[in-house]
């Protein structure tokens, strides 16, 4: 029986059907609600596209509305079993040792490095303060230059999971104008320290090609260092524990790739010397790397 003092929640929003009707392969697809996807996403501008989201939102927190206290109850009990002042143990990286703090009701971290010979803690980057007011913010990462005097992060402020690439000069505190939009959100760098390794992402997300950056140039004249044309595969980039040379690596469920590049030379060609795929009696093609090397196959 309904209790006479329980709100009756709304009607949900019902999105409208508008024809649509797409053929692959020689099959017709009908999708009535393909209008609901915005050709600009992950910006999402289209009118009536945001009044139905809105539409949706407000549903839900008038459904919703009943339930906050028990909501704010849970909240504050999962709270309080939070450590809220943590921080991370140092790890030790060439002449300092780095680590993160989240101060008392901190929602974001700040980093912090302390030389290992000594000397007072040094702020390398406050979350709070980027994220500001800002309705979301996200760290992908952040990567000290093997001299401790660069800074490379990447930061995505829409949740649209791609991440813009920036450097901070450590010295001086000042950013450079170094820019790289639609990264996946990590750097390597080169042993120098005049550049750095990234990875960028198409439309469906998929890390696709490693692109290095000299400082100062200008992104759209970043070299090429490998591109993956198979969209199955998605591709990444990082160092051996020496450090002695960049990892590229490609690969899906059942097959991967890896390739060296000696740090110290970037713009080397990957070398193949990992391949391994599960399914070669298959008679699977793969094309070389944009820089094949003597092992690839071909």
């Amino acid at each position: 029986m309904t209790n006479p003092e329980t709100p009756v929640p709304p009607a949900p929003p019902r999105a409208p059907q508008k024809p649509n009707a797409s053929e692959h392969h020689g099959v017709v697809i009908e999708d009535p609600w393909a209008w609901l996807k915005d050709p600009n996403y992950p910006k999402v501008e289209d009118a009536e596209i945001l009044d139905y989201l809105k539409a949706e939102n407000a549903y839900f927190e008038a459904v919703m509305a009943p339930r906050q206290p028990l909501i704010a109850q849970l909240f504050q009990e999962l709270r309080g079993r939070i450590k809220e002042d943590d921080e991370s143990v140092p790890s030790k990286d060439g002449d300092w040792h780095y680590y993160w703090k989240f101060a008392s009701g901190a929602q974001y971290r700040a980093w912090y490095r302390k030389a290992i010979a000594g000397g007072a803690d040094e702020l390398l980057l406050d979350e709070a303060a980027l994220a500001g007011t800002l309705e979301y913010f996200a760290l992908g990462s952040l990567d000290v230059s093997p001299n401790g005097k660069l800074m490379a992060y990447a930061t995505d402020t829409s949740g649209s999971e791609r991440f813009t690439m920036r450097v901070r000069d450590l010295t001086t505190g000042t950013e450079l104008p170094d820019v790289i939009e639609e990264t996946q959100g990590s750097a390597v760098w080169s042993a120098d320290g005049a550049g750095f390794f990234y990875t960028l992402v198409n439309d469906n997300w998929r890390p696709y090609i490693v692109k290095y950056h000299r400082l100062g140039a200008d992104p759209a004249t970043d070299a090429a260092i490998y591109e993956e044309t198979d969209t199955g595969f998605f591709v990444g980039v990082g160092l051996t524990q020496s450090r002695k040379f960049v990892v590229v690596s490609t690969a899906d469920h059942v097959t991967s790739e890896n390739y060296l590049i000696p740090s110290h030379a970037p713009l080397t060609p990957p070398l193949l010397v990992s391949d391994v795929d599960v399914r070669r009696q298959t008679g699977r093609n793969r094309k070389p790397p944009l820089y094949p090397s003597p092992l690839a196959r071909h």
